[in-house]
């Protein structure tokens, strides 16, 4: 791997009197490769691993879904009308077709029908 691509250790957190803490060692990033990278700093998910903070993956969680939901907003239309009819349903469908409208007066699905036809794709 390459070494500007390892990222840098972070600080070991502060122990209180008396305590004391053994870091092990492991390999990280496919660690059945041969060319496996030794890191400093532990890879098993405690507090001293190399993790990113919940609101950063929720966050992209989150914008991954508001992507996916712009270029499907017809599919989501036609599939909300398939429900059956229960309390809060056109609420829904109402919300998906307010969604749709906004979708299309940004031009998603123009532009995602000029994509697909460059790269030949269907429709469905």
């Amino acid at each position: 791997m390459h070494p500007d691509l390892i990222p840098p250790p972070r600080p070991a957190p502060r122990l209180g009197q008396g305590q004391a803490t053994t870091i092990v060692l492991g390999l990280r990033h496919q660690p059945w490769l041969h060319d496996a990278v030794s890191l400093p700093v532990p890879d098993d998910f405690s507090r001293l691993s190399l993790t990113h903070p919940l609101r950063g993956v929720a966050l992209g969680l989150l914008l991954a879904f508001v992507v996916l939901a712009m270029g499907r907003s017809a599919q989501i239309v036609d599939a909300l009308y398939g429900l059956d009819t229960f309390p809060g349903t056109e609420t829904l469908i109402a919300l998906a077709e307010a969604w749709h409208e906004a979708m299309s007066w940004l031009g998603v699905p123009d532009a995602l029908a000029a994509l697909r036809g460059l790269l030949g794709f269907s429709a469905e």
